[in-house]
């Protein structure tokens, strides 16, 4: 049973567990030395010394290695070596007593647990995370409070003034969030279309596999070669960028460099996109042996379509998105792996991929019911999507300063583990990370340390309450104002702004 499927269980009705296989990568078999001298005499490595088996063995994937270990016993002995493991696991949880392919086992039983704990936790977090993002719930109080600008301040971090002074953003971010912030929830919208026919652990699987593939092409390639991804590589990639620590660490392990990343792109990088695509698509079947996806259609003779527009009144306005993945297609999200399919290497699990799904409707669940409190419609928040007016994104911007500040007054380091954001606050925290260089840049120039991101903790329900609570409070003392509320009113006023843009 997939998590859409008991997702769509009627009230009442009894939740049966899922249906999932443990891991199986111990691979244990038994030759007669008589098999083990008849194998390696028919196999063509007979000729090459275990030294240089090594060396090739280390660039075999899992499920290769498995193949290669099915062959004789001396091919498996050297198919165990450390020097394979190391390349393949988390080798900073190496301890002595444990062989680096028995740390890769309790690697993937671990994550194995960890999707049998998501499937459990999705439906609670779908009732309960109305209010507060990444699993967090707090009520809101009944009356906002604004802030009268008066505060005594010493510089924190690369704060240099207290967020209460200005009404506006006063720190410096290196991403473009405005635009980010769009793309980005132009590109779930998508993603939310094809909902039912990717919302399976099938499937994801497949889509995994193939942004292994993309990944492994983008880090064999100089910066400046430009590779498109296709909208089901793109959704893993957002489910890998919305976890700072573990992608720095997954990119250090399997690629030895932190691949960047942005939804946005530059004139020339628009204007080279479809070119770029068919590279991608050339690069891809000659390296992994299949198709990427159907190549764009033939558009000749086709009228073109206007690039900008001018309203009455209004700015000129361009036409064209620039964003750098690739939607004009129709590529089918397919769930049959090939014979040659890797196993998941990364630190993610396919019910994070499921569950970061759901992100965007309880955004707009979140959006919706702080309006209704304050009896309000500011943001056509009840239309299908999600709207960012200049003057939203400017109070959205000025909640996640106050958060970033209060992640620098309250660091880790000192014992506090409370700051939660809200659905508001994480649009443009998550926007922020789309640009994985920029994003720790910025966070250590500003905050000290790199904050990260954990969607879906399943803690006791009583802890999320205190830590919601703390968050709350320390929110209200710092910044006199209510952390629910904090995107909908100006930081100087007692008054709602009720700017349309």
């Amino acid at each position: 049973m997939n998590l859409l499927t008991r997702f769509s269980r009627k009230p009442g009705e009894p939740q049966s567990k899922p249906n999932r296989d443990p891991p199986n990568v111990t691979w244990q078999h038994s030759w007669s030395s008589s098999e083990t001298a008849t194998g390696l005499a028919e196999s063509l490595f007979r000729f090459l010394p275990p030294e240089v088996l090594l060396q090739i063995f280390k660039g075999l994937s899992v499920h290769d290695l498995g193949n290669i270990s099915l062959t004789c016993r001396a091919l498996k002995i050297i198919a165990d070596q450390d020097d394979i493991w190391k390349l393949k696991c988390k080798s900073s949880t190496k301890v002595q007593s444990k062989t680096f392919k028995e740390v890769y086992m309790d690697w993937m039983h671990e994550k194995y647990l960890r999707n049998i704990e998501l499937e459990e936790v999705e439906a609670e977090y779908m009732e309960r995370s109305a209010y507060v993002a990444c699993g967090m719930r707090c009520g809101p109080p009944e009356y906002p409070i604004r802030p009268d600008g008066k505060h005594d301040f010493g510089a924190v971090g690369g704060f240099k003034e207290h967020p209460n002074q200005s009404s506006t953003m006063i720190i410096d971010l290196s991403v473009d969030i405005n635009k980010m912030a769009k793309e980005l929830l132009s590109l779930l919208e998508k993603a939310e279309q094809f909902k039912a026919e990717w919302r399976k652990s099938s499937v994801i699987k497949r889509m995994i596999t193939r942004y292994y593939r993309f990944m492994q092409l983008k880090a064999s390639m100089p910066n400046s070669v430009l590779l498109i991804p296709t909208l089901d590589i793109e959704t893993i990639w957002q489910t890998h960028l919305l976890r700072p620590t573990m992608y720095h660490d997954d990119c250090l392990r399997l690629f030895h460099r932190i691949i960047d990343h942005s939804l946005l792109s530059s004139d020339i990088e628009q204007f080279l996109k479809e070119r770029a695509f068919i590279e991608t698509c050339k690069l891809y079947e000659e390296r992994f042996g299949e198709k990427y996806c159907p190549l764009p259609e033939d558009k000749q003779g086709k009228t073109p379509l206007p690039k900008y527009e001018h309203h009455v009144f209004c700015k000129l306005e361009c036409l064209i998105p620039n964003y750098l993945y690739w939607d004009e297609t129709h590529f089918k999200f397919e769930s049959s792996l090939t014979s040659n399919h890797d196993d998941n290497p990364f630190s993610f699990t396919e019910a994070d991929v499921i569950l970061d799904s759901n992100w965007l409707s309880l955004c707009k669940k979140f959006m919706r019911d702080m309006e209704k409190k304050l009896h309000t419609q500011t943001y056509d928040t009840y239309e299908s999507h999600l709207r960012l007016r200049h003057s939203m994104l400017e109070r959205l911007k000025k909640s996640y300063e106050r958060f970033l500040y209060l992640a620098t007054k309250y660091p880790p380091s000192n014992g506090y583990q409370f700051v939660h954001p809200t659905y508001a606050i994480d649009i443009i925290w998550h926007s922020h990370m789309q640009e994985p260089l920029k994003y720790v840049a910025d966070c250590q120039r500003l905050v000290g340390y790199v904050v990260d991101h954990a969607p879906w903790p399943s803690v006791d329900a009583n802890k999320m309450k205190k830590s919601c609570d703390d968050t709350a409070n320390v929110w209200k003392r710092e910044f006199d104002s209510d952390m629910q509320f904090d995107h909908l009113f100006n930081t100087k006023t007692n008054e709602l702004d009720w700017h349309y843009d």
